[in-house]
């Protein structure tokens, strides 16, 4: 009769563990990166926020095919403002519903 009831038990378990939900799967991201943006190392003063903008303005407007050098006088520039760089990425979420990317046909994947 003890063997009857541990397999009883046992069969209990498995179909409790069958009948919870499944857990959503964790949300997976690609990271790439994106633009560099300029933060200030303290609070800056209004004439070093005004050079800074100033200096930003005529970034956006250069090429970096024609006014390599240009670019280069102006970040210099920017070097000795207290002001960082900081690399931002961009998030893009992996679709949970499409197949693995890398999952090989052959094998079934």
């Amino acid at each position: 009769m003890e063997a009857a009831t541990d397999i009883l038990g046992g069969l209990m378990k498995a179909f409790a563990f069958l009948a919870r939900p499944k857990p959503a799967p964790k949300q997976k991201f690609t990271y790439e990166n994106s633009y560099t943006a300029i933060h200030a190392r303290r609070r800056l003063t209004n004439a070093e926020s005004a050079a800074v903008d100033s200096l930003t303005d005529q970034l956006r407007v250069l090429d970096p095919r024609n006014d390599g050098d240009r670019i280069k006088e102006i970040l210099s520039e920017i070097g000795k403002l207290p002001v960082k760089f900081v690399p931002l990425k961009r998030e893009t979420r992996i679709d949970n519903s499409k197949r693995y990317p890398y999952a090989s046909a052959k094998r079934g994947g």
